[in-house]
């Protein structure tokens, strides 16, 4: 039997893959503990909630 090991990417070897054009603009990926994991899509309950936060932060701080 042989045994597979993941391959763990670096900051510079994502940024690098980014560059090579091996992600579309349209590909919503991250880099995770040097795994390349896709990202969730933004729902209406992430905006709307990123919407308040924001809000609340810049009465609390300020300009």
């Amino acid at each position: 039997m042989t045994a597979v090991t993941r391959k763990r990417f670096t900051l510079a070897e994502y940024h690098y893959l980014a560059e090579l054009g091996v992600f579309s603009e349209d590909d919503r990926v991250e880099l995770i503990r040097g795994e390349i994991m896709e990202m969730a899509a933004k729902r209406t309950p992430h905006s709307v909630c990123n919407s308040l936060l924001l809000g609340e932060l810049y009465t609390l701080v300020g300009k």
